[in-house]
């Protein structure tokens, strides 16, 4: 955790080293993966640079893997995972090319004998079921002068007998989808002197026109037969059914003719599927071989481009034949690329040793946090709200603790996070079986998240063992209540969490609402105080001390001063035992309002308070209260005694009466109050005005410094260092974060009110599904316990499936994202800016992460 606080300290580092050696010290800066390459020519197009005929090289043997892999998708083989090789790209380029061009011509071989035995098998088609329909046709024009045929071959055999020694015929097979198209436009194309008869074909058939995209494709197909008088239509027809896309084929009338060449189908059937299977083993063979090699190929190729793109980064300087780059180095591992370079070096023979200089720079540095699997999921809802700035207090280290603190508050019932809990650490034993393979979007990003919902499941949990609510029952952890029948049997409170008599009580709901709101701005107020306590660590650390005194500070106290101050007061009215106020049986108080008490503190800090909280001052004989007819209660209550003329003939309200306060007000809490509010209005002009001053000063005096730097280099025509400071700008930016601060306090205590809300909804929630399904049908008193027993069975169903549905995920997503609302807005905007870079050192790991994520 020690590493999440800040990103690591980086150093700006530049190296020359002898261009012989340029491909392998870039390699081993790859294989260590602790350095960041800077773009030096990032002023020059990328078609300009020294290496761009590499790159595509490398490109192009990417496409052609890319395009195995989609072969070996269709075959339903999966290729190997890229795994570090040291071969070269010498090696293996003539290897992927020869692959593809073996694949491709075994492939086309296979599309032509495929498309021939297809040709064949619809060949086999017209001929057994052309001899039905040609027969049939025949058959009644032999029979049409000497009998009457029925009345729907009426057409078919009026027309052979007419036209029979002239018929002639047109076969083939269509997709199914065409043939009624194709029938009607006939018909019209021919006047109805042509006779369409078709058939159903039982088998799938492969579609090899060019609408399909040229990829051969099994659809239904139908064979049909046009009879038609005379030779003259033959070329009309034929080139109808061309158009449709039919397959057209040879049909002899001749019995033998037709025979012979249905046994000579058949036989080169049998040929063309020994063919086949032959050219199909070939095929998967080469697949086979293209798969085990597929992994390694892919991963040298994108390393060889990941190190020319490193390369065209570099300057080349050719006089001094050295390649010059510079990059960020974590401080930490400086020695360790120091040794890899020297390394290097040494492994390519050099007679010199490269040149490592350490630079100073103005540039902001790279962010870098190291995370672990367990890190990771809370750093990634950081990082999905921006990046932390170099050096800046990481809000990543507080999120494993504070996102599902806020998330269990929400979402507190001892059985449903245990549910989440176990369902989280379930996940978390598929490590060894799941990781760096790949998964459903879904399941991946459950797993992504494993420990967050581990995490949210045992905070979950653990504020529902404080609600004492197990899936909406209260459970009664250590004994018996000390209420019994609303008295109080001793003194001695319930040992952990609350008492479950509460939650039978009338005022349940009032009682868990008070609770449960202040328990969210207790929460809310300190987790706000975390942040602005981060900001000073941040100003320290940026040694921007004007900040320390004119921005934490201010904030603090404006913050404290009124919110801080009313978390004090939550504790000390529950601390108070308001039965016995002065501790001695005697007497009552009522217990005051916060809410109240917060507005009068704004609407009328001076007034008197009328039910104090704290040092009461409470009189029952107004001569006892005469030294006190400054206060306006006391006035009005003792008129006569405190010397209102107008109340001569009036006597005193006040009474001594034992036991029994008439007039109360409390000193000591208007003047804190008064106090903490004048502190806090004097913090809002602080917030405000002195910043931009300063800043104007530091900008002033910054600006002579380097015109007298410039003048004693004699460059004085080159005055311009840095932006350009604008007084405007700063006072504008200044206002802008003071009226967010101050408008935020009180919209970001408010929006801490979410947690009770959540809490409520998903407590009632569960309550009324217990109450309606469970109790009031499931556990309902039957007779008949057979029934009774089968409707126990079937409600317990119903609810766990709602109690899932609703409660585990669809509350569960909501109290997720009112936490992340939280996490981002209330909490980072205290001291986050959220615009920082991200580290990306030059890592030939990525390769394998990046091609697991595709």
């Amino acid at each position: 955790m020690g590493d999440m606080w800040r990103s690591q300290k980086m150093q700006l580092v530049q190296m020359m080293v002898q261009n012989d050696a340029a491909h392998l010290v870039v390699s081993e800066l790859g294989k260590l993966g602790k350095f960041e390459f800077r773009d030096m020519n990032a002023d020059t197009s990328f078609y300009k640079r020294s290496f761009v005929d590499e790159v595509r090289k490398c490109d192009e043997l990417l496409r052609i893997l890319r395009t195995i892999e989609e072969e070996l998708s269709a075959k339903e083989m999966k290729p190997t995972h890229p795994e570090p090789s040291d071969l070269s790209l010498k090696t293996i380029e003539p290897k992927i090319h020869d692959l593809a061009e073996e694949l491709a011509n075994l492939k086309e071989t296979q599309d032509l004998l495929l498309k021939n035995h297809n040709s064949l098998e619809e060949q086999k088609i017209v001929l057994e079921l052309g001899a039905q329909i040609y027969a049939t046709s025949s058959g009644m024009a032999s029979e049409g002068k000497a009998r009457t045929v029925p009345n729907e071959l009426m057409a078919l055999s009026e027309f052979s007998s007419a036209h029979s020694s002239l018929l002639g015929q047109v076969s083939g097979v269509i997709n199914a989808e065409a043939a009624h198209t194709l029938e009607r436009v006939l018909f019209r194309a021919t006047r109805g002197n042509a006779v369409f008869q078709s058939a159903p074909v039982k088998q799938l058939l492969l579609e090899t026109d060019a609408k399909t995209g040229g990829e051969p494709e099994e659809v239904q197909k139908i064979f049909f037969m046009v009879l038609f008088a005379g030779e003259v239509m033959r070329d009309k027809i034929s080139k109808v059914c061309s158009h449709f896309g039919a397959s057209l084929y040879q049909y002899p009338e001749d019995n033998y003719e037709r025979e012979e060449m249905l046994a000579e189908v058949n036989l080169r059937l049998e040929e063309s599927s020994s063919v086949l299977d032959q050219g199909q083993k070939v095929l998967v063979s080469s697949l086979r071989h293209a798969a085990s090699c597929h992994g390694t190929w892919t991963f040298v190729v994108t390393k060889e481009k990941m190190v020319y793109d490193a390369l065209n980064m570099c300057k080349f300087d050719i006089k001094g034949h050295v390649f010059i780059s510079e990059g960020w180095v974590p401080i930490k591992d400086y020695d360790l690329v120091v040794q890899t370079l020297m390394k290097a070096s040494v492994e390519a023979g050099l007679d010199t040793r490269p040149v490592i200089n350490k630079i100073s720079t103005k540039l902001t540095p790279p962010t870098y946090i190291p995370v672990n699997k367990f890190t990771t999921g809370f750093q990634a809802l950081v990082n999905t709200y921006g990046t932390p700035r170099y050096r800046e207090a990481n809000p990543g280290a507080f999120a494993c603790i504070m996102f599902p603190f806020l998330f269990g508050i929400m979402f507190g019932d001892f059985g449903h996070g245990t549910l989440l809990a176990l369902f989280g650490y379930w996940l978390v034993t598929k490590e060894k079986e799941w990781d760096g393979k790949p998964l459903n979007d879904m399941v991946a990003m459950c797993y992504g998240g494993r420990y967050v919902i581990m995490l949210n499941g045992i905070f979950g949990a653990y504020v529902g063992f404080m609600y004492n609510e197990v899936f909406a029952f209260p459970m009664n952890w250590f004994g018996g209540s000390h209420w019994v029948d609303g008295h109080m049997q001793d003194l001695t409170p319930y040992p952990v969490g609350i008492d479950p008599i509460w939650h039978y009580t009338q005022n349940k709901i009032t009682f868990f609402n008070s609770f449960k709101m202040k328990i969210s701005i207790i929460v809310g107020v300190l987790q706000m105080c975390v942040g602005i306590i981060l900001s000073l660590l941040n100003h320290i650390e940026y040694k921007d001390y004007k900040k320390v005194f004119f921005q934490f500070i201010p904030e603090f106290v404006f913050f404290n001063g009124i919110f801080g101050y009313l978390v004090v007061t939550i504790f000390y009215k529950w601390a108070t035992d308001w039965t016995d106020a002065h501790g001695d049986g005697s007497h009552a108080l009522p217990a005051p309002s916060l809410l109240t008490m917060l507005i009068n503190m704004f609407m009328s800090p001076t007034a008197d308070i009328a039910e104090p909280l704290y040092g009461h001052q409470c009189f029952t004989d107004c001569a006892a209260a005469k030294p006190y007819c400054h206060h306006e209660s006391i006035f009005k209550a003792c008129a006569y005694t405190c010397g209102d003329v107008g109340a001569v003939l009036k006597d005193d309200i006040l009474r001594p009466s034992p036991n029994e306060f008439k007039v109360c007000f409390s000193e000591l809490q208007s003047s804190i109050q008064i106090s903490l509010l004048l502190a806090a209005f004097i913090s809002v002009p602080l917030l405000l005005l002195p910043i931009p001053f300063i800043e104007a000063h530091e900008h002033a005096k910054a600006k002579k410094y380097s015109t007298l730097l410039d003048e004693d280099a004699g460059h004085g025509g080159h005055g311009e260092h840095g932006e350009e400071f604008s007084f405007g700008d700063a006072f504008i930016h200044q206002a802008i974060h003071t009226i967010e601060f101050v408008l935020g306090s009180i919209s970001n205590t408010a929006s801490y009110l979410r947690l009770w809300a959540l809490s409520l909804a998903h407590s009632q929630l569960a309550e009324l599904f217990k109450e309606m399904i469970l109790v009031g049908v499931g556990l309902k008193l039957t007779t008949n316990p057979i029934l009774g027993a089968v409707l126990a069975w079937f409600t317990f169903a119903a609810w766990a499936v709602i109690s899932m549905v609703v409660l585990m995920v669809m509350e569960n997503l909501s109290s997720f994202l009112h936490a992340l609302r939280l996490q981002w807005v209330e909490f980072q905007n205290k001291f986050f800016y959220g615009d920082g870079r991200r580290y990306s050192p030059f890592n030939f790991a990525d390769i394998t992460a990046l091609t697991e994520a595709d």
